[in-house]
């Protein structure tokens, strides 16, 4: 018997798609996935770029029960904030410094109250310290951590925050601005050290939708 047996074009196999088609469709599948993960802060950072740019989503930040990926927990490796105090808005409060990046643990955490991102600079680093809490504008709020940042757009240039270290030492940051974001606009906070050390915190604004934020940035000034 032959090695090799030649069969009739009848019952030859049918012919295949080009392959530009298989590849065109798989595409568009990637790319309809790859948005779709994007809008819920899903998309690694090797890919939507923010690695390179050392920066954080404002999408990825938990608020308002946005969904999120579990990501690998963070090692502390400095001076953690355990306290936040403005008394020019009646802001005293302890914060949390959880190591988790999963955005669900995350948003649960703070119906206990304000919260550290762990990927964010520690007291005393170059870097960005970045802080998350709630606001809530609704008339009866019966866990009073959900109205932690509600007067956080009443502070303007030039007002005084002190964060208290895990080292006791109090942590001095001057208000530069307080500006309005969305996190469905692609806006990024920065993390890299070249920006010195710098201070931000991110609320929402229940008044005008769930993916609107407030981001307030300040700059060191001293200890105390």
């Amino acid at each position: 018997m032959d090695r090799f047996t030649t069969y009739p074009a009848a019952q030859s196999r049918p012919e295949r798609a080009p392959a530009g088609v298989f590849l065109a469709a798989l595409i568009v599948i990637f790319v309809t996935g790859l948005s779709a993960a994007d809008s819920i802060g899903f998309v690694p950072c090797q890919l939507d770029g923010s690695c390179a740019s050392q920066s954080v989503a404002l999408s990825q930040l938990p608020m308002l029960g946005i969904s999120g990926t579990t990501t690998p927990a963070a090692v502390p490796q400095g001076i953690e904030p355990t306290h936040i105090a403005i008394p020019s808005v009646g802001i005293d409060l302890p914060v949390q410094n959880p190591t988790t990046l999963d955005v669900n643990a995350l948003d649960n955490l703070l119906k206990q109250g304000p919260a550290h991102y762990a990927d964010s600079a520690d007291l005393g680093q170059d870097g960005n310290v970045i802080i998350f809490a709630h606001s809530s504008h609704l008339p009866i709020v019966h866990n009073q951590m959900f109205r932690a940042f509600n007067n956080i757009p009443n502070l303007t240039q030039g007002d005084l925050i002190t964060l208290t270290g895990s080292d006791g030492k109090k942590y001095l940051y001057s208000v530069d601005s307080v500006v309005k974001a969305n996190t469905k606009d692609g806006t990024t906070i920065p993390l890299s050290p070249s920006i010195g050390k710098k201070l931000t915190l991110v609320t929402c604004d229940t008044l005008t939708g769930v993916s609107a934020r407030f981001i307030l940035t300040a700059t060191f000034v001293g200890t105390e």
